[in-house]
């Protein structure tokens, strides 16, 4: 039996750089959702997602340190999520997109809209919608 396509692996080729950002977002909204209760059950959704990157993305630090000269710049990153997964991390980019610019920091909503615009693509491509 072939995977629905919730269940389909898709492919996204960023920077790690720009995985970070997804990883700290989703680390926002899996805290938030907790606390909250996680009435839209995300929690376990959202720490899958980042579960996914710590195993996915090559010298991923085990510490604070390791951070200060990780990811190189320029590290180019592939990571492969389900399509509910992915549909979660754009989700997630656009609200804190829009949280970001309304405490009026544009350069982290930008960012967010960015990545979000770069994984809509490229899930696209391969098929993917996010209904």
């Amino acid at each position: 039996m072939s995977p629905s396509r919730e269940e389909a692996g898709y492919q996204v080729r960023m920077e790690t750089r720009q995985w970070l950002v997804i990883d700290g977002t989703m680390d926002n909204e899996v805290i938030t959702e907790a606390q909250d209760g996680d009435p839209r059950g995300v929690v376990d959704l959202g720490s899958s997602i980042r579960q996914a990157g710590w195993d996915q993305i090559p010298g991923w630090p085990r510490d604070v340190t390791g951070f200060l000269t990780w990811p190189t710049p320029g590290q180019m990153s592939t990571m492969v999520l389900e399509g509910s997964q992915w549909a979660l991390v754009v989700s997630v980019l656009d609200e804190w997109a829009a949280v970001e610019e309304s405490l009026d920091h544009a350069d982290g909503a930008e960012e967010m809209r960015a990545i979000a615009d770069l994984v809509r693509g490229q899930l696209t491509e391969q098929g993917w919608s996010a209904s």
